[in-house]
């Protein structure tokens, strides 16, 4: 008896990860896109010397979904934009990784039992004379 079931590889669009990857690549460009509209908008607007918060505001509310829309529509219709978009999400997702990686790092607070025990030497070989004078004559050769 033969068996009727394909022996073909499954399509990726079933891998949760791909599908995963693929949301938030998407949503990270457009709220990338959004934040480079405001930051931009937002110089232009200090460049025109509009100092009233709330006319900013104002501005900010109307003109941000205008661009975004306008632009969304321009790369509907244009393939080669289309294709520039589809690579970008890549990049972008490379960005937000490495910006949280940066933030994750500045922040990160180590509370483990290895480093309060490594801060415990340091500080009693920092009370000892021969002790810290052979730490620092090996870090002076290392």
């Amino acid at each position: 008896m033969a068996s009727t079931e394909s022996t073909a590889p499954k399509s990726h669009e079933d891998d949760p990860i791909k599908v995963l990857f693929d949301l938030a690549s998407y949503w990270a460009t457009v709220w990338g896109f959004i934040g480079l509209c405001l930051w931009f908008e937002h110089q232009i607007l200090k460049r025109l010397d509009i100092e009233s918060g709330s006319i900013q505001v104002a501005i900010l509310l109307v003109s941000t979904p205008a661009i975004f829309l306008a632009t969304v529509t321009r790369i509907e219709k244009n393939p080669k934009a289309r294709l520039i978009l589809e690579r970008a999400r890549y990049v972008v997702i490379l960005i937000a990784a490495a910006l949280l990686g940066a933030y994750l790092h500045a922040h990160h607070k180590d509370d483990s039992y290895e480093s309060a025990l490594r801060d415990g030497a340091v500080l009693a070989c920092s009370k000892m004379a021969a002790c810290n004078a052979a730490a620092t004559e090996y870090a002076n050769t290392r």
